[in-house]
């Protein structure tokens, strides 16, 4: 007969076996890949006053659930993305290893500044 001791034991074995599953399957689903084009004529555009593509305010990706952010310019002017510098026709693929919120200049956002949030993985006890 399985004492009161080790059956609560194996329950909590259980429940920690099947918790560590769920976030391996939602590290799975959810990783993602966000994409923005910088379309040809940006900084045509942008330096004669007019609107362009609308870019959001802010980008939120997520480290450990392997979300990528991809910045393709087809513009033929370089183009500032917060630390980053994407030459015409070219292409910007990070993956964030340190959970960091960037704020700074974005030259092909129309309010020439856009903010990028770095969450730390959910499971990540130590950094949260």
């Amino acid at each position: 007969m399985i004492s009161g001791c080790l059956k609560l034991k194996l329950l909590l074995i259980l429940v920690l076996v099947g918790t560590l599953g769920g976030l391996i399957t939602i590290q799975r689903e959810r990783a993602r890949v966000v994409t923005y084009i910088i379309p040809p004529g940006t900084g045509q555009q942008l330096a004669a006053g007019r609107e362009t593509v609308d870019f959001p305010n802010e980008i939120v990706l997520t480290i450990g659930l392997q979300d990528t952010l991809i910045i393709e310019n087809q513009d033929d002017t370089v183009h500032a993305f917060g630390p980053f510098t994407i030459l015409p026709h070219t292409t910007l693929t990070k993956r964030f290893k340190t959970a960091r919120v960037y704020e700074n200049v974005c030259t092909f956002h129309q309010d020439r500044q856009m903010r990028l949030v770095v969450n730390p993985a959910p499971w990540d006890i130590f950094n949260n």
